[in-house]
């Protein structure tokens, strides 16, 4: 009953653990003049590479440890991949954005206020009323709903809609990444001359 809210909330754990094992925004290509897309996904398909990993132990693990007997595995299968491949873009953009440090922080308040509006553990109108209002945004509420539909069966419209809603999501955290990629390429003189540290 709980798996499809604890998926996701595993691969945005691993995706947050992803991007600190690896840069989130490469300074090679960034300064080497590659456009701002090519030099996000320069840095993001070694990701993408680690998630499509974590996703299958957790399916193999979830299916033949744990038991879980999904009405569509392969279904599940692919739409866990697009979830864990859109949390990553989206905490690779919280990094390139606002930096790696406040990015990290950014992503795990971003978290918890998933956990709470998500309607994964209890339902959403049982829950205060800012994450009843912030719901239809989070994206982990989208995953929760699709992974319940293909875990239990009755597949309806709001598959569908969850589909759309994260792609949708990984394709805007990707240009809003390249945009800060070019931005990057602008460095001021704090950056290139830090002060020196005792």
């Amino acid at each position: 009953g709980f798996a499809p809210f604890f998926l996701p909330l595993a691969m945005f754990i691993g995706a947050i653990i992803i991007w600190m094992m690896l840069k989130p925004l490469q300074s090679r290509p960034v300064i080497g003049g590659l456009g701002g897309l090519r030099s996000v996904l320069a840095s993001y398909w070694p990701g993408v590479l680690i998630s499509v990993a974590q996703v299958v132990v957790m399916f193999v693990v979830a299916h033949f440890a744990v038991g879980l007997d999904a009405v569509h595995p392969l279904g599940m299968l692919g739409f866990m991949l697009l979830v864990s491949a859109t949390f990553l873009a989206l905490i690779q953009m919280f990094n390139a954005v606002l930096g790696p440090a406040v990015g990290r922080v950014v992503s795990l308040a971003f978290l918890m206020v998933q956990i709470v509006a998500s309607g994964g553990i209890y339902p959403v109108e049982t829950t205060a009323k800012p994450a009843q209002w912030f719901h239809p945004f989070d994206p982990m509420s989208y995953a929760v709903t699709g992974l319940r539909q293909l875990i239990s069966g009755g597949v309806d419209s709001r598959l569908w809609v969850a589909v759309g809603v994260l792609a949708a999501i990984a394709v805007v955290s990707l240009a809003i990444s390249a945009w800060a990629a070019r931005r990057n390429r602008q460095y001021t003189m704090v950056q290139l001359f830090p002060p020196i540290q005792v």
